[in-house]
C-alpha cells in the first residue's frame, strides 16, 4: 500500500542543467525544477531549459515561476524562450498567464528588455489570434536574502554568496518542503554564510572549480574564472561543517585545454570530507522523502519528451 502521507510531503529536484557558460550538449546552463505536491518552480533558466522540460515530458508553460541566482549568462539565457515559446497555447507551451520572474536588483531591466526583444514573435501571434500577449509578459520580482517564494508549504530562501566582487548580490537556495530540506550553493567561493544556512539539508548540491597549475600559468582567462568559484579542497570544508544526508558536485567548472579529471577533484575533496558524494548530471532526480532517491534520466525520465 502507498504511504500517502510521505507522497505528499515528496519533494522533488529535476537537475534541468548542470553546466557552465561552454556550449555543451551534455551539459546545458545551470537549471533546477522543484516540484512539491502541485507547485513547480524553476530555480535559473540557463540555455537549453525549454527542451530540458520537453525531454521530462513537461510543456515549456508548465512553469509560470522562475528565480535568477545572478546574472551570468548560463543562469539565465534561457528566460526568452520560456517566455515566447510558453506562451504558444500548444502541449509544448500552454502557459496561461504571465511569467512571475524572481532576481537580484536588475530584474526589471530584463523584463523590460525581454518585452522589447519578444515583439516581433509577439505581433506575428497576436494578429494570427494565436496567443494573449500578456502570456509572453515578463513580471519582475526583485529580491534580497531571505524568504523569496512562500506557498502551499513550499519555502524557497535565498542565501546571499560570494561570487566575485563584480557579481553582488549573488544567491543559493534553501528549499524546504514537509520537512525535507534541499539546498544548492549555485555559484560561489567558499562562503560561510552558506555553511551556516545550509546546515541540517537532506541533499546539498555545490559547484566546484580547479584547473592545473600549467593552465593557470599560461591561460589568465582561465585563473578569472577559477577564482570566482571554490576549490575541491574548499567544497570538502563545507560539506564537511553541514554534514548533508546527501552531497552533489554540479557545474564544474574544469576548464580546457588541461582540464583536471574529476577523479583527481574527487580525491583533493575527500582530503577534507569522509561522507558520500554524487556527481550531478543534466535531468538527473533527486527525491527527497522517505529516503533519497538519484535517479538518471535513462532511468527516471519520460523517453521522447513532447510531440
Amino acid at each position: 500500500m502507498t504511504d500517502r502521507t510521505s507522497q505528499d510531503d515528496l519533494l522533488k529536484v529535476t537537475l534541468l542543467g548542470t553546466g557552465i557558460p561552454n556550449p555543451q550538449i551534455n551539459a546545458f546552463g545551470t537549471s533546477t525544477l522543484i516540484e512539491a505536491g502541485d507547485q513547480r518552480v524553476l530555480i535559473d533558466c540557463g540555455r537549453g531549459t525549454a527542451i530540458r522540460l520537453s525531454q521530462i515530458g513537461l510543456g515549456v508553460g508548465c512553469v509560470d515561476t522562475i528565480i535568477i541566482s545572478h546574472y551570468h549568462s548560463d543562469h539565465y539565457a534561457g528566460l526568452f524562450d520560456m517566455a515566447m515559446t510558453g506562451s504558444i497555447p500548444q502541449k509544448f507551451g500552454g502557459r496561461n498567464a504571465p511569467l512571475q520572474v524572481y532576481g537580484p536588483p536588475g530584474v526589471r531591466d530584463i523584463a523590460d528588455g525581454a518585452w522589447l526583444a519578444t515583439s516581433p514573435d509577439r505581433a506575428i501571434r497576436v494578429a494570427d489570434n494565436e496567443i494573449d500577449p500578456e502570456h509572453m509578459r515578463i513580471i519582475p520580482h526583485e529580491y534580497t536574502e531571505g524568504v523569496v517564494y512562500d506557498r502551499d508549504g513550499l519555502v524557497i530562501r535565498a542565501i546571499e554568496v560570494d561570487h566575485g566582487e563584480f557579481i553582488r548580490p549573488a544567491y543559493g537556495f534553501r528549499v524546504e518542503y514537509g520537512g525535507r530540506v534541499f539546498v544548492h550553493s549555485h555559484d560561489t567561493r567558499y562562503n560561510e554564510n552558506l555553511i551556516a544556512q545550509a546546515q541540517g539539508a537532506d541533499v546539498f548540491v555545490h559547484e566546484v572549480a580547479a584547473a592545473s597549475a600549467a593552465t593557470l600559468a599560461n591561460f589568465p582567462a582561465v585563473k578569472v574564472a577559477i577564482d570566482h568559484h571554490a576549490t575541491p579542497a574548499e567544497v570538502g570544508r563545507v560539506f564537511a561543517q553541514t554534514r548533508p544526508k546527501l552531497a552533489m558536485l554540479t557545474h564544474l567548472v574544469l576548464l580546457p585545454p588541461d582540464p583536471v579529471p574529476i577523479n583527481d577533484v574527487m580525491t583533493e575533496l575527500a582530503r577534507e570530507y569522509d561522507g558520500t558524494v554524487v556527481v550531478a548530471e543534466d535531468l538527473m532526480t533527486i527525491q527527497i522523502g522517505r529516503n533519497i532517491s538519484v535517479i538518471p534520466y535513462r532511468h527516471g525520465g519520460k523517453p521522447g519528451g513532447m510531440v
